[in-house]
């Protein structure tokens, strides 16, 4: 059997374009879903994120206005401890001079005068002391008030001077100076 094809080649062209152009129309249509699809995709996506952003800058601007308080009151609580710190520090050195003086007082051999003395502060509980111009009636005075200091675990490393001496006729007078350290074990 023997097929002739009685349909001329050009309605067969014909035939054989629309199909392809259908077939291109679907493929386009299918594309432009796709595209529409992704496009939606992105859109829902970009939304989400927008919102998302929005309720965490919310978030953020509640919480910095808790982190300005907070350090609001830290630079308070600083300032408050600073002052209790200097307060502090002064009632502890506040003390300092009057113990300083009446444990001087009792280093003092009978028969010696001081002639200055002038303290620097170490820290709280410390003070340098000097003390220039210093008579002694006899050296036993000079020589007890260096072992008083000695003898003292409140007053470090004392250092006497050159002691001159001063014929005034029937007695002589021995002056020197003493650089010292006073530090009150009480008042740490």
């Amino acid at each position: 059997m023997i097929k002739v094809n009685l349909v001329p080649r050009e309605l067969l062209d014909k035939e054989v374009q629309r199909q392809r152009l259908m077939q291109a129309a679907v493929v386009g249509a299918l594309a432009l879903v796709g595209m529409l699809f992704i496009s939606a995709a992105h859109w829902y996506r970009a939304t989400k994120v927008e919102s998302e952003l929005a309720e965490l800058n919310k978030k953020y601007d509640k919480l910095a206005k808790i982190v300005a308080q907070v350090e609001e009151l830290e630079k308070t609580a600083n300032a408050v401890k600073i002052r209790l710190s200097v307060i502090t520090g002064l009632l502890k050195g506040r003390a300092l001079y009057p113990w300083f003086m009446t444990d001087l007082l009792e280093t003092m051999p009978p028969g010696v005068w001081m002639g200055s003395l002038a303290t620097t502060a170490k820290d709280q509980n410390a003070l340098g002391v000097s003390i220039g111009n210093a008579v002694a009636n006899s050296s036993d005075g000079v020589s007890q008030w260096l072992r008083n200091f000695a003898a003292n675990n409140k007053w470090a490393e004392p250092k006497l001077s050159a002691i001159g001496v001063v014929d005034k006729g029937d007695s002589k007078e021995y002056s020197f100076s003493i650089q010292t350290e006073y530090k009150n074990p009480k008042l740490n």
